[in-house]
C-alpha cells in the first residue's frame, strides 16, 4: 500500500477523517515501519491538509502491538 521511502498520498487520503489516519498508522506499524508523520505532513501540505497526528499514533500503537505479537511468536 505505501512505499515508506516516498510518502505519497492522494488528496482524499490527506483529508481522511480520524478513522483514515488511525488505519494508516496501524498499517504502517504492522508492516514494521516507524511512524511517518513528517513525511505524510509534507505530502499533504500541497492540499492544505494536516495530518491527524493523535489518531495516526493511536493506530500506530495498535499496529505496533500486533507487529510485536507476530514477531515474538514461539
Amino acid at each position: 500500500m505505501r512505499d515508506s521511502d516516498c510518502a505519497s498520498l492522494t488528496e482524499a487520503e490527506c483529508r481522511a477523517g480520524a478513522a483514515g489516519w488511525e488505519s494508516l498508522g496501524e498499517y504502517d506499524a504492522v508492516q514494521g515501519d516507524q511512524p511517518w508523520i513528517e513525511a505524510y505532513a509534507e505530502a499533504c501540505r500541497p492540499y492544505g491538509a494536516i495530518v491527524d497526528e493523535q489518531d495516526y499514533l493511536e493506530g500506530w500503537d495498535i499496529g505496533h502491538a500486533e507487529f510485536n505479537r507476530r514477531v515474538n511468536v514461539n
